[in-house]
């Protein structure tokens, strides 16, 4: 990328602007890619969207549009510019792309993901609006032999997901038997869908002996009470399903509810999400009416308006939020929202990435299409294979061919490759062709904006406005903290696509990234890991009274505690402590009248610390080392604690580093430091990387550029950064890491700038010094400062190097502390 200078012309792609409130959404369409911005960011990027415009001349037009001197306005166009072009809304070339021409020009059949097991179509109900028709006397489905078959074959196909559906399964007896295959012998993740009447009797047997880790429902409500939910799925149903879903979350799995919104039970939706909170769910999921079924016959009213159907979401979304579980719907959309920028959403994965076989082995292309014969697929009883069927069917290939590029509906929409042109199933039931308007787009149009608005709330209830950091913000950029589910194709072009389906939400687990390390951390602890991301070694003379044990659970990456040199009698903090390594260098400088806190989220490595303790406090002579569990995203110590706080390796393992930070620095005192050790990229982590599970733990795929990580250290409220070690790490695909140690300060604002008088002067060596607030300090000019700037030229790391005049005209050399002109150690605070 070129260097931003005072040369650079600034080029934008074409943004649609959506004006939101207390921000502004900025969207590439053509990308897609989008960012939030507060006014005076939307303000520079609608100049730079004019035409391209050359900085020097952005800074001279932003100084004079909003007041400001030409130091500060560099400061904030260059801080501001830097972030679009990192986020891709901004370019320092000419933007250019190729055309994207559809799923089928650029994607090729790779494997499938999931299977849709319709086992039968018995069952013991005869829900009103069943897309099948199922009842008591439908289709009872293959021979178990046939399905263990089936399942063998699509578990060959390489899904890592399985879906049973009916009809209600747990009418078969054999079930059982199909799950543990599925789940056991095989190892892939089941949901199962269930109207959840059987459990309360015999058959809550069925559930003995089934994995919780791996086997999940999803059950069907579709009112709170009696009276409303009866009407639609038959007499004594709710009854029967409140039971069997108490028994069944009772009993620990993953549940989440699902109801179908109707035109009868719109206004009664909030109640159900308290009711599934009182039963232990964690999800709520909302249905759309398809036209299909036994609607069809009966046309009473079923299909509320897209009005009402906005408002009836937007109302569950915030009923769910104050229940604490997850309305799934929107968690999709933001999911969507969220996903790495330039991934483009292009209708279902039916018959791309999934497949569904009818109880008669019939195949459609989803459960939605299931028994619907013009959309046949083949007979996998037949002497066809699955294989066969999914990549020769003629209707599977129509379906493959059709794209949100042919969608007329969605050509002219700018959102299109976020919404990604609607839901193909009730395109075609609604309009007969799987390129046809869906009735449901308005919606998901509201809801994808919606999406936008909470991850940007998220993201400026972090603003922190008591630092001094006033550069124009972008709130969020899509991609900022993914959860990355592995799902997307890498097409012609390195187009990469992905397709609608709630795949990552049924599942949704924002906890995904954290798991994932406590997992990798917990066995590290146990089993030792040599060389796990370490680059750099400590010094045997600070080690000396550790234990061994704990010492062969170094998982940092640089050395912190030596940087920070922390003093006799301070409050150290250190982040991801793990086995305690740090906490005990600290505690031998801290010395007894200085204390020491360990925060780590993995229990195992948390016993370590903890029984490690007792051999340091013998070899110390003293105590003054605890340890916390606590995520870093929530620290459990108290404001304003610490004098100094240290990360080591630990900050690219959070998908919320944002939080992190404005964590750290909420614990620090005033002036107090921080010195973060940690991984940072070359260049920016590509999303295939991401998936790789074993990558997140050592500390690679989670980092950021040392750009980013610079630019959010500044955001989060840090000011005289420096960067004081860098070290080569490793190479992985052309991506290279290197460690790297920053130190930064706090200085809390907690009044408007005060002007009593006060001078600073800068003395050298350099012609001229610029802070990150934007004040500009000429060598040995004396410039007006406020209190606040006066205070912090006052301290580390700026004491030594101005000089402040009191207003009575007194000169105060201000002298860097023994710590900051290099101390025992040769450290600097």
């Amino acid at each position: 990328m070129p260097e931003l200078n005072q040369l650079s012309i600034i080029y934008s792609p074409p943004l649609t602007e959506y004006r939101r409130g207390d921000w502004t959404v900025f969207l590439d369409g053509e990308a897609p890619n989008w960012v939030s911005a507060d006014e005076r960011g939307a303000w520079l990027l609608r100049m730079a969207a004019e035409r391209p415009v050359r900085f020097s001349e952005l800074v001279s037009r932003y100084g004079g549009r909003f007041q400001l001197d030409s130091g500060k306005a560099w400061v904030h166009v260059h801080a501001f510019v830097s972030e679009a072009v990192r986020h891709g809304v901004l370019s320092l070339t000419p933007v250019e792309r190729p055309p994207y021409q559809g799923r089928a020009a650029h994607l090729r059949l790779v494997r499938l993901r999931e299977a849709w097991l319709h086992t039968n179509n018995s069952c013991n109900l005869a829900c009103s609006h069943c897309l099948v028709s199922s009842s008591p006397k439908g289709e009872p489905g293959l021979p178990t032999a046939t399905w263990r078959r089936l399942i063998e074959e699509v578990v060959a196909l390489g899904i890592d997901r399985c879906y049973i559906t009916g009809g209600e399964p747990f009418v078969r007896p054999d079930l059982p038997e199909l799950i543990r295959l599925v789940t056991q012998t095989h190892g892939v993740e089941l949901i199962i869908l269930t109207n959840a009447t059987l459990f309360a009797g015999p058959r809550k047997a069925l559930l003995e002996g089934l994995d919780r880790a791996k086997v999940k429902f999803q059950m069907s409500l579709d009112g709170s009470t009696a009276e409303i939910n009866d009407a639609i799925r038959g007499r004594g149903s709710f009854a029967a399903a409140v039971a069997g879903l108490r028994e069944v979350t009772g009993r620990g799995f993953d549940v989440t509810l699902t109801t179908v919104a109707t035109g009868t039970n719109l206004s009664d939706l909030p109640n159900l999400v308290r009711l599934a909170a009182s039963s232990g769910v964690r999800a709520q999921h909302l249905m759309w009416m398809h036209r299909r079924g036994r609607v069809i016959e009966e046309q009473n009213g079923w299909f509320p308006s897209t009005e009402q159907l906005i408002d009836a979401v937007r109302t569950v979304k915030q009923e769910a939020d104050r229940q604490g579980i997850v309305l799934d719907n929107a968690a999709s959309f933001e999911l969507r929202a969220n996903a790495p920028a330039g991934v483009k959403f292009d209708l279902g994965n039916a018959g791309w990435q999934s497949l569904c076989v009818y109880a008669d082995g019939q195949v459609y292309p989803s459960a939605a299409f299931a028994n619907h014969k013009p959309l046949w697929c083949g007979d996998a009883t037949n002497g066809m294979t699955l294989e066969q069927i999914w990549r020769n069917s003629p209707v599977l290939q129509q379906i493959r061919e059709a794209s949100v590029t042919r969608k007329r509906q969605a050509s002219r929409d700018p959102l299109r490759y976020l919404t990604g042109g609607g839901d193909v199933e009730h395109s075609y039931f609604f309009s007969g062709d799987f390129a046809g308007d869906d009735p449901y787009y308005p919606l998901y149009h509201t809801l994808l904006l919606d999406a936008m608005d909470v991850l940007t709330a998220r993201k400026a209830a972090l603003v922190n406005k008591r630092s001094g950091y006033d550069a124009p913000r972008i709130f969020h950029a899509m991609g900022d903290g993914a959860v990355v589910c592995g799902t997307t194709e890498l097409g012609d072009n390195d187009t990469e696509v992905a397709f609608l389906h709630s795949n990552c939400v049924l599942s949704f687990d924002v906890e995904k990234p954290r798991k994932i390390v406590q997992q990798f951390y917990g066995q590290a602890a146990e089993q030792p890991q040599a060389e796990l991301c370490c680059p750099t070694k400590y010094d045997p003379a600070e080690v000396g009274h550790i234990p061994q044990e704990v010492l062969d659970r170094f998982y940092g990456c640089g050395s912190p505690v030596t940087a920070a040199s922390p003093q006799p009698g301070e409050t150290y903090v250190d982040l991801g402590s793990g086995a305690g390594i740090d906490c005990f260098i600290a505690a031998k400088h801290v010395g007894p009248t200085g204390s020491v806190i360990g925060v780590d989220m993995t229990e195992q490595m948390l016993a370590v610390a903890n029984d490690s303790g007792a051999k340091v406090v013998a070899a110390l002579g003293y105590d003054v080392v605890e340890f916390r569990k606590g995520y870093l995203e929530q620290i459990p110590i108290e404001d304003k604690i610490a004098d100094v706080v240290t990360s080591n390796c630990v900050v690219n393992l959070s998908p919320d580093k944002p939080k992190v930070l404005a964590e750290l620095w909420r614990v620090l005192k005033d002036h107090g430091r921080a010195v973060i050790a940690d991984i940072v990229s070359d260049r920016e982590v590509p999303p295939r990387l991401k998936v790789n599970e074993q990558l997140w733990g050592e500390c690679i795929v989670g980092a950021l550029t040392e750009e980013q990580f610079l630019a959010m250290l500044e955001q989060a409220g840090f000011y005289g950064l420096s960067v004081l070690k860098k070290t080569f790490w490793k190479e992985i695909e052309g991506f290279k890491f290197y460690s790297v140690t920053v130190q930064g300060f706090k200085f809390e604002k907690t009044a408007g700038c005060q002007f009593i008088g006060q001078r600073a002067i800068y003395q050298g060596p350099f012609k001229a010094a610029l802070d990150e607030e934007g004040h500009l300090f000429p060598r040995d000019v004396e410039v007006e400062v406020c209190t606040d700037t006066a205070a912090k030229l006052s301290h580390a790391p700026y004491a030594g190097q101005f000089v402040i005049i009191e207003p009575s005209g007194e000169r105060q050399d201000v002298v860097a502390s023994a710590c900051c002109l290099g101390g025992s150690s040769g450290g600097c605070c």
